[in-house]
């Protein structure tokens, strides 16, 4: 999971890296901090790039013209499983957020400094066993150094890499590899994914073509791979 942090104290802000750094080494988290700033707009420029799942800890009122509300509004607009936490030292602003319809994790005060590491790591521990547990319609899934969760609209393709016991994920922001086997993907899939042959799963959404004579299927990012058309998979899928 990638940690975002929005911060204009630069005390506070240390201190939030910190307390999160001392909790992905002690649960031994494959958790990642991408971000921590102070600036709005980069945030706003990670949201609307981002296609992992996230846990965004944001100061509501920030210097500058935009503020915690005006980037959670940012968020939500393409991504409804990643958490937010807001970080105030104002408690009424928080019922703001209900008018905004934000739905957050949770929220910080920082007026309330003896409550300030627990509330951080419990929101990590939140977050984290949502991932691991799994959105609908997301596949979460594990590589060395971190987990990612990426939304079934956005996977083209998964094959195995010969040889390995790996795969390859074909995405809308890339490739991503990680180890694990076709069938025991295919058992976290939903209906739209056909395994289109022993080592190949497709997104059939993503379909553009299928050549029934050479037994090619080409997908929108233009990748092609072959099918099998005796298998059970896809002759129940009309192959």
């Amino acid at each position: 999971m990638n940690i975002v942090i929005c911060e204009d104290d630069a005390e506070f802000r240390a201190r939030t890296e910190e307390i999160i750094d001392e909790y992905i080494a002690e649960v031994d988290s494959n958790s990642r901090r991408v971000l921590s700033t102070g600036i709005g707009e980069k945030v706003i420029e990670y949201a609307r790039k981002n296609s992992e799942l996230t846990i965004y800890f944001l100061d509501i009122q920030l210097k500058g013209e935009i503020n915690g509300f005006d980037i959670a509004s940012e968020i939500r607009k393409k991504d409804w499983s990643s958490s937010i936490v807001f970080i105030t030292s104002y408690k009424e602003k928080i019922t703001l957020t209900y008018d905004y319809k934000l739905e957050l994790l949770d929220y910080i005060i920082k007026s309330e400094p003896e409550t300030v590491r627990g509330k951080i790591r419990e929101c990590m521990k939140i977050a984290e066993g949502r991932q691991n547990a799994g959105y609908d319609g997301t596949l979460t899934v594990l590589s060395k150094r971190f987990n990612t969760t990426i939304p079934f609209g956005e996977i083209f393709m998964i094959e195995a890499i010969k040889g390995t016991h790996k795969l390859l994920l074909h995405y809308s922001n890339g490739v991503f590899e990680f180890y694990s086997s076709i069938g025991d993907i295919m058992k976290k899939l939903d209906s739209r994914f056909l395994k289109c042959h022993k080592s190949v799963i497709v997104n059939t959404d993503k379909i553009r073509t299928i050549d029934k004579k050479e037994h090619i299927i080409t997908l929108e990012n233009g990748m092609s791979c072959e099918y099998a058309p005796k298998s059970k998979e896809c002759k129940a899928y009309g192959l």
